[in-house]
């Protein structure tokens, strides 16, 4: 069992869905443009705006409860040279045969905290879902895809060979949780060994009675230790 870390992650948007829809491609008829182009055009004030109210900085920071500055990204585009039944809102005239998506790139190895340090806790693919699935509920699309290319991976069996065994701690559920520190980040261990990233925990060095009382709060428990919905 291993833990992905990214060097980066693709946002990939799908067409929207209603008035916007409906507006994107009325502007694409009127202007003889395809509908590639004038969804491209409307992303392009959609990812400003997302800058602008920092979006991402936000939806990040709320997975983990704590400040985090996404710094970078990157728009681009993913082209599609053959029809797709997936894409058939692109193709409005019948010699429209391809689609090109908006896409949006973040890069988890240049996130920082509030103050300005390197992260010293993974992006994980549930983060990006919940990002994205957060974006396309609020801006109407019928669909998000995410890409992403790998760093690195960490082993968990190398966790608990090699990583630094810090402190038992309870969880609210009332088990005990054993905390590793493995390459500047940490994971918890419990009873029935159920091992994972100890992920919004990162200042788990600090005083072990903040730790505690943060695990209680939160009613921390260890197979979801994310938000509870």
């Amino acid at each position: 069992m291993s833990i992905q870390i990214y060097r980066d992650i693709t946002f990939v948007f799908g067409p929207p869905s209603g008035d916007r829809y409906e507006g994107i491609k009325s502007t694409a008829l009127r202007n003889d443009e395809s509908f590639s182009k004038s969804f491209r055009d409307h992303m392009e004030g959609v990812f400003a705006s997302m800058k602008e109210e920092h979006l991402l900085d936000d939806l990040f920071s709320f997975c983990f409860r704590k400040k985090i500055n996404v710094n970078r990204t990157y728009p681009t585009y993913q082209v599609w040279a053959k029809q797709n039944a997936e894409l058939e809102k692109f193709y409005l005239r019948p010699e429209d045969k391809f689609a090109e998506l908006p896409a949006l790139m973040v890069f988890p190895p240049e996130f920082t905290s509030e103050v300005g340090e390197k992260l010293d806790f993974a992006i994980e693919f549930k983060d990006a879902k919940f990002v994205s699935n957060t974006i396309r509920e609020a801006f109407g699309f019928d669909w998000i895809n995410i890409f992403s290319a790998y760093a690195n991976e960490i082993d968990f069996e190398d966790v608990l060979s090699k990583g630094q065994k810090v402190e038992f701690v309870e969880a609210a559920n009332g088990s005990w949780v054993s905390v590793y520190r493995y390459r500047g980040l940490y994971f918890y261990f419990d009873e029935v060994q159920n091992l994972g990233p100890f992920t919004q925990y990162s200042d788990i060095q600090e005083k072990l009675e903040q730790l505690y009382d943060h695990v209680q709060n939160d009613k921390f428990n260890s197979i979801s230790y994310h938000l509870k919905k």
